[in-house]
């Protein structure tokens, strides 16, 4: 069996690294919510009074008046997701459905993602190791394959949370866009992992003895 394994055992490591992400982003959510919330509620307070202090600009008008108001407003908005907080701190099940704002709201949806796409892919990965291992795959193959799958597992809720972080300062439509980059060939490895098992598979259910 040890000698069946070896070859697939890099994916093996990598997937149950991903399930350790997991598990400690899941912690951290739970456990930092509060700090991370308020940071969130910054970072988006900001972007907003410079989005009101450039548009002030363009119609030549004063700013102080807007960077004034926008910063009431913020300080407002964090007043009250910080009560939200509070009450989300007794209750997980809070954390991500019952922020007044969506774009709170929305960002947590992203950050809890992260969490269960790197459980997900882990497992994905693991899965993918044991199943080459026992196909007649080339021992490069049974390498490179898993190896690669992992680094996709990882990359993709990597991505998520980034986008998640990034979504309060530029907005849904642009945080998704900035992590295009980096989800796209994190899906791509985990799919090209899972096609190549898949297909050794089928070859060695056919294959004539």
């Amino acid at each position: 069996m040890t000698g069946v394994l070896r070859p697939v055992r890099y994916g093996i490591l990598i997937g149950l690294l991903g399930f350790i992400l997991g598990i400690g982003w899941a912690f951290f959510l739970v456990l930092g919510h509060e700090s991370m919330h308020r940071s969130l509620e910054n970072r988006a307070s900001q972007a907003a009074s410079i989005k009101d202090g450039v548009k002030g600009d363009e119609h030549g008008a004063p700013t102080g008046h807007q960077h004034g108001h926008g910063e009431e407003g913020g300080m407002e908005g964090m007043a009250g997701m910080a009560g939200m907080g509070h009450g989300a701190g007794q209750n997980e099940a809070e954390h991500t459905g019952l922020h007044d704002d969506p774009l709170m709201s929305l960002t947590h949806t992203r950050l809890a993602r992260g969490h269960v796409h790197a459980m997900g892919l882990g497992l994905v990965t693991v899965a993918v190791s044991l199943a080459l291992a026992f196909t007649s795959a080339s021992q490069r193959i049974k390498t490179i394959v898993p190896v690669l799958t992992g680094i996709g597992a990882l990359i993709y809720p990597l991505a998520w949370i980034v986008m998640g972080y990034r979504t309060p300062a530029l907005g849904p439509e642009a945080a998704e866009q900035s992590v295009v980059t980096i989800a796209g060939p994190g899906a791509s490895l985990v799919l090209l992992g899972i096609l190549t098992a898949a297909a050794f598979i089928i070859k060695d259910i056919f294959k004539k003895d």
